[in-house]
């Protein structure tokens, strides 16, 4: 669920920007670069509260470009192909594609990298070093706007790279396919150690070990946190309770655990893929391969330095949203500070509030009671029909059968499972047991290094959860759909990260 003041900074921000990256390859025309009411011609939208992708538009985009399709896309972001979609591939495009796709491949990464030299910075201004605190209400209303802009500034370098990501992970398995080395894809797309979610895990570790101190990390990753996305949820640098519970597991963690020590073996993990896979490729193909993996060095470690700063720029919004809040709560105008998440931006940006602002917070509270009491189903077309909440009762008969995914980080691991649905609320993960939850975000990746594997509904092999996995070493089966509601606390698991398989061995008394 999302709150209608995150939604305004996200929703039509984030659907400009992916299409602005289309745009910037070449699949779009200027035109069609806009945020439609029209939910069928959008990426992405809200539902019930909740926000889901249109596969067919990306599928649509996907069979436009060079070098991926539909089926690679749906795949590999999403985690399978539904039965029955076919690629429809369109050539229209190509002409302005061969002219824009090399120049924005090439400027991406300092687009991006520019953009996160200015964000960081700021963010650390208006957050850590009280900028937002010192703020009166008509700058904190400039600040807010600001964050959106910043966000929107990001994130349409981000989308690119992750769009050319995709491109590049699916030539790669189509070079290790053509090799006779079917799989190999999985240990040439690792061990780049040059990626934000492992630098927290680097400096989480140094804090474990008294090298670095808590203030100093909180500095550096304090706009990280459990349901970050999400503006009404607290933060690191506002909350360090989670952090404090994952240094105790860190320091019980013996030095073979070590961050440097996974990310070395990682590297040699990957550079004896990539011999192996030019070794089996025929000479003249071996100089575009040894091209497509550099770019792939180049591009897929940006995928979390650009989550890295979108992230900041939220969280500058969110600082806002918790000093505004109280002091319009003071004023009379909301009921209770928290209220202000029941606010968009567009509200929050005026001088003066609506005078029904209460009655609009009272009805949007009420759809909130009535959204979260049910969910919405993993696929559907039109709009979706509500379903009950997939919680399994207890004693419930489960399937002998295995839960299944994309296998995306190999490795064979049995472990006691931990079902996590809400990072803020639900039990916190203990070390060596198996994290089983719907999809992930940067903010977990300091909790995966716990893990001895990971089992998540959502996703595919050039997902968030499945890149953090092959970095740390993790065995992982991602895609399963529904693996949440067939695994339960307390089973115990054998986690096959090559075969994409999931077996209860014994269930949970």
């Amino acid at each position: 669920m999302v709150t209608p003041l995150t939604w305004s900074i996200y929703g039509d921000t984030v659907e400009r920007a992916m299409k602005g990256a289309f745009y910037d390859l070449g699949a779009l025309a200027k035109s069609e670069v806009l945020a439609s009411p029209n939910p069928d011609i959008r990426l992405w939208d809200l539902f019930y509260g909740r926000a889901a992708g249109n596969l067919n538009t990306f599928r649509t985009l996907a069979d436009r470009m060079p070098g991926t399709n539909g089926d690679a896309v749906e795949e590999q972001i999403f985690g399978q192909v539904r039965p029955g979609v076919e690629n429809h591939p369109s050539y229209r495009r190509y002409p302005i594609i061969a002219a824009k796709l090399p120049y924005s491949a090439a400027r991406v990464r300092g687009r991006l990298m520019s953009a996160i030299a200015d964000i960081h910075p700021w963010w650390r201004r208006m957050t850590i070093d009280g900028g937002v605190d010192r703020a009166g209400p008509a700058e904190l209303r400039a600040l807010a706007r600001e964050g959106q802009q910043r966000f929107e500034h990001v994130m349409r370098p981000h989308t690119l790279a992750a769009m050319l990501c995709q491109s590049l992970y699916e030539q790669i398995r189509v070079l290790a396919e053509k090799a006779g080395k079917p799989g190999l894809e999985i240990g040439l797309v690792t061990g780049y150690g040059d990626m934000s979610e492992t630098e927290v895990v680097n400096d989480l570790w140094e804090v474990s070990r008294d090298r670095i101190t808590l203030d100093e990390f909180i500095a550096r990753h304090g706009y990280h946190g459990p349901s970050e996305g999400e503006l009404s949820s607290q933060t690191w640098r506002m909350n360090r309770a989670p952090l404090e519970g994952l240094l105790t597991s860190y320091v019980e963690m013996g030095e073979a655990k070590a961050p440097q020590l996974v990310e070395a073996e990682r590297r040699e993990q990957r550079l004896r893929s990539e011999r192996e896979l030019l070794e089996a490729l025929p000479r003249t193909r071996r100089a575009p391969a040894r091209f497509t993996l550099r770019m792939a060095s180049r591009l897929i470690p940006l995928r979390g330095s650009g989550k890295s700063a979108f992230l900041q720029a939220t969280d500058v919004v969110r600082a806002v949203a918790y000093r505004y809040g109280p002091m319009l709560a003071t004023d009379g105008v909301l009921e209770r500070p928290e209220d202000i998440f029941m606010l968009t931006l567009e509200e929050i940006e005026l001088p003066t509030l609506p005078a029904d602002v209460r009655d609009r917070v009272a009805k949007r509270r009420e759809y909130e009671a009535d959204y979260v009491s049910s969910d919405v189903p993993d696929l559907w077309e039109g709009m979706p029909e509500r379903i009950p909440l997939q919680t399994p009762a207890e004693g419930e008969a489960r399937t002998a059968e295995p839960v299944t995914g994309t296998p995306v980080s190999p490795g064979v691991v049995e472990g006691t499972a931990r079902v996590i649905l809400d990072p803020a609320g639900d039990e916190v993960l203990q070390p060596g047991e198996v994290l089983v939850c719907r999809t992930t975000d940067p903010s977990w990746a300091s909790t995966l290094m716990i893990a001895s594997a990971l089992v998540i509904d959502i996703g595919g092999a050039m997902s968030h959860g499945a890149i953090v996995a092959r970095e740390l070493g993790i065995p992982c089966v991602i895609g399963t759909r529904d693996g949440t509601n067939l695994i339960r606390t307390g089973d115990r698991l054998r986690i096959d990260g090559e075969k994409g398989e999931v077996t209860v061995v014994e269930a949970a008394a």
